[in-house]
């Protein structure tokens, strides 16, 4: 008996191993007795043989036996795959003086693919920013000797590992952890998967961070404001969620309104500066102290002091005049 899977998917140009074990009737045989052989659904036609004088030309100096044919395994490794090595192929076992046997009911077939398949990309749990986040990339391969490349388009701490699978494959993981901030929120999170023959495939995700408001500001309808005009404020920010809530303030901390849209009535240059707060699900923040009298006359009258001079010094002139 074999065991041998039926078919395993290959990168075009890459290496695949086949998986091989084989058993024979119990009896002392020395591994010199043991010739491994493979070849096509014609015996006769080797695509590897131990004298390689033997291999068909297109197979030679590509095929190795890297099973332990005295541990009854007959793995056996194709280089630099191309399209036509598709198969079928068959194991066959000689015994001096023994036996010989072509496991005809156990061939294996190889998938040739072109380009590999994208890779898988998951990303943990809820983003939140400020929170460790751990994002995995994976893909699986034939070829344990030209490992594919992970590459991550965020910085961040990597760990890589190697896993065989079933069936001539194996898996290579890459785990990425960063700190989330609202500056990943919408951003591509994109894993890249290099290999040897100049072929790249990636996979992407779109980051939803949740954080609280952040860049809260005061906007008023106009820039230019007369004395006496009444203006509405907005509260703006950014965050995710958006905001649910708003309140504004006065320089006191006294309450103004818990509407996004604050008007302000009578504006003078005595009008005190205010600030507006934005909540969210995660927290809140409050913009900077805002006085926007861009336009408000400045009194008529001012006073100046007139000083003038003489060689002892600066003597003040009484009073003060007033001007326009």
């Amino acid at each position: 008996t074999a065991e041998i899977p039926e078919t395993i998917s290959a990168l075009l140009g890459s290496c695949v191993v086949v998986p091989c074990k084989f058993n024979y009737p119990d009896r002392e045989i020395k591994p010199t007795d043991l010739t491994g052989i493979w070849h096509t659904t014609n015996r006769d036609i080797y695509i590897y043989h131990p004298d390689s004088s033997k291999v068909m030309e297109e197979f030679r100096g590509r095929t190795n036996l890297i099973g332990d044919l005295a541990r009854k395994d007959c793995s056996l490794r194709i280089n630099h795959l191309k399209k036509k090595d598709n198969g079928p192929f068959i194991f066959r076992i000689e015994i001096r003086d023994f036996d010989k046997y072509s496991y005809k009911d156990k061939s294996v077939s190889i998938d040739v693919q072109d380009s590999p398949a994208s890779p898988r990309l998951t990303v943990s749990g809820e983003v939140k920013a400020g929170d460790a986040v751990t994002a995995s990339c994976s893909v699986s391969h034939s070829c344990p000797t030209e490992l594919p490349h992970l590459i991550w388009s965020r910085s961040g701490t990597t760990t890589n590992q190697s896993e065989e699978l079933p069936n001539g494959q194996w898996k290579e993981t890459s785990n990425l952890t960063f700190t989330a901030t609202n500056s990943d929120h919408n951003q591509h999170l994109i894993c890249t998967a290099k290999y040897q023959q100049v072929t790249s495939v990636q996979s992407s995700k779109i980051l939803n961070v949740t954080y609280a408001p952040v860049r809260v500001e005061v906007e008023p309808e106009s820039t230019v404001v007369k004395e006496g005009d009444a203006v509405e404020m907005q509260c703006s920010s950014d965050s995710n969620p958006p905001a649910h809530g708003y309140q504004w303030y006065n320089i006191t901390g006294t309450l103004l309104s818990e509407e996004r849209i604050y008007k302000l009535h009578n504006v003078s240059r005595h009008t005190k500066a205010l600030y507006c707060a934005a909540i969210n699900t995660e927290g809140h923040k409050n913009s900077t102290l805002g006085q926007d009298q861009r336009g408000v006359p400045p009194k008529h009258w001012s006073t100046i002091r007139l000083c003038c001079r003489n060689h002892r010094g600066e003597l003040p002139v009484p009073g003060g005049v007033q001007a326009r």
